[in-house]
This record gives C-alpha cells, structure tokens and sequence, in this order.
C-alpha cells in the first residue's frame, strides 16, 4: 500500500508548541543539523519506486511514515503561527506568516478575492484595527496534504468551545526551509455535517 498524505490529527491531538515554531519560522534553533523533513519525503517516495527488494521497501516505508508526520507538523506549525497572529491582531506576525509574492491571494468571508501581498497585508491591517478585534476561532479537524514544496490546511474555524462558524484552506508554499502561506480562504458553513 503506498502512503498518502492527509493524516488527520485526532480530537486532542496536542498542538505544535513554540519549540517547534522553527518549522514555521520561529526563533528556536535545532539543537543539531537535521535532514528538512519535506525533503527526506520526497528522497524515500523516489527510493520505494526505485527499490525491488520487499525488506528494503518496508523499510523505507516506515522511515517515509516518520519523515511524513515530520512534514505534517512543521506545516500545522505554520498554520498554528497564522492563527496566532489572527487571534492576537499582530500585523507583524500575520506579515511574517505570509509570502512576500505578488501572487498570494486571500479571500475573507463574504468578500471579493484580494492579490498581492500588500494588499493582502493591509487587509488583515484593517481587519485588525476594525471595532471590536477579532473573534478568537480555534482550527479545528485540520487535515494536511503535503504536495513537494507545496501543502495546504484544510479545517474548521469556530470559537473556542463552539460548533463551527467557518471552512477554511490555508495553502503554504515552502522556501528556504520555511513554510509561507501563500492563500487563505474561509467562508462561513450554513449546513451543519455530523464529526467525521
């Protein structure tokens, strides 16, 4: 059987946590030089395709496990850094967590499609200084489908201890070792679907 992306992490799953925000482009730095987990996906991907000896696929197949969880979580930790700079209104890290491209697009809820890292940037800006401040929502079910240097988030943004308000897809491109989002989307769930 060939693994797949989309691991989705179950109920109380624990969230990556600051020490895992390099991933994300946090300031923790390895304690030793380690393989990009991204990379070592696609190097034993190659390797399983290439191998003809039964042990030696199992084998890969079990490190193509650990390098895959290892991908995973470093883009739930990107994610984790978008939703943080959502709940606390900080245009410096929404700016952080985003791609410097002209080609980043966003689409908040109710709301024509917005290019361009500016005005992308200026919109969260505009958002954040809006009467009131931002709803504190929580990512729930996320589920992630890593595609080489690309992946997105798909999952539920609801308030704390509520049912779900909102769908969104949080896609991120990786460069240099970091994940940057380069879209994000959200629009509100009028119809209610039992847990999966």
């Amino acid at each position: 059987r060939k693994p797949t992306g989309g691991r989705v992490p179950t109920r109380g799953a624990r969230l990556p946590t600051r020490r895992h925000m390099s991933a994300a482009g946090g300031d923790a730095a390895p304690a030793q030089q380690q393989t990009d987990p991204v990379l070592e996906v696609e190097r034993l991907e190659n390797a399983i395709a290439a191998s003809t000896e039964p042990d030696e696929q199992k084998e890969l197949a079990e490190k193509l496990g650990m390098s895959r969880m290892s991908a995973e979580m470093s883009v739930l930790s990107a994610n984790a850094a978008f939703y943080d700079a959502f709940q606390s209104c900080d245009v410096a890290k929404m700016k952080a967590v985003w791609s410097d491209s002209d080609d980043v697009t966003c689409v908040h809820p109710g709301h024509p499609l917005l290019s361009g890292a500016d005005r992308v940037l200026n919109s969260w800006r505009a958002l954040f200084a809006s009467a009131g401040g931002m709803p504190k929502l929580e990512a729930q079910r996320q589920r992630v489908v890593l595609r080489g240097s690309a992946a997105w988030v798909t999952c539920n943004e609801a308030p704390e201890g509520e049912p779900s308000a909102l769908e969104a897809i949080n896609v991120f491109e990786r460069r240099d070792g970091r994940w940057y989002m380069v879209h994000h989307q959200a629009g509100p769930v009028f119809v209610q679907q039992p847990p999966q």
